[in-house]
């Protein structure tokens, strides 16, 4: 039989769960637990990729951006280091000396490669922070939750 103490603590209970649903449903809290996971694979990819710095516009361009409609935190790169991500799969857009015949484009001598030295940094960098990331969120979770 359930006693009247032992109903008032599921009834505590009840609330407590809709008052976190509350605050995991806030959009704020959402985008704070996603920034602070996305930091460990920003600051690793950062460190990759300056070893092969000579300006340091693609160190400086990699970001992190939240979508409001899908609700997901993306790590990419800025308009200025728009090139990270040929640097990431090895390939990089083709140019060359391009002439007009008979309606098409064609080139004029062979076209060149379109290959270029893969330097990935921000997969490698996601998968070598995995863990972290993970205990970075529930920590910042936690946080928001008052200790929960």
């Amino acid at each position: 039989m359930m006693s009247a103490n032992n109903n008032n603590g599921l009834e505590d209970f009840a609330r407590d769960l809709e008052r976190i649903a509350g605050k995991v449903a806030d959009k704020q809290v959402l985008r704070k637990v996603l920034s602070a996971g996305a930091k460990p694979v920003v600051d690793r990819a950062k460190r990759t990729i300056r070893q092969h710095r000579r300006t340091g516009t693609l160190d400086q361009g990699i970001t992190t951006e939240f979508d409001e409609k899908t609700e997901k935190q993306r790590i990419g790169w800025g308009r200025r280091a728009f090139y990270g991500r040929f640097y990431e799969s090895g390939y990089r857009p083709i140019t060359g000396n391009r002439k007009r015949v008979g309606g098409r484009w064609r080139w004029k001598n062979k076209r060149p490669s379109g290959r270029t030295i893969q330097r990935a940094h921000i997969r490698p960098a996601y998968a070598a922070e995995r863990q972290t990331v993970g205990n970075k969120m529930i920590e910042t979770l936690r946080n928001e939750l008052g200790g929960v």
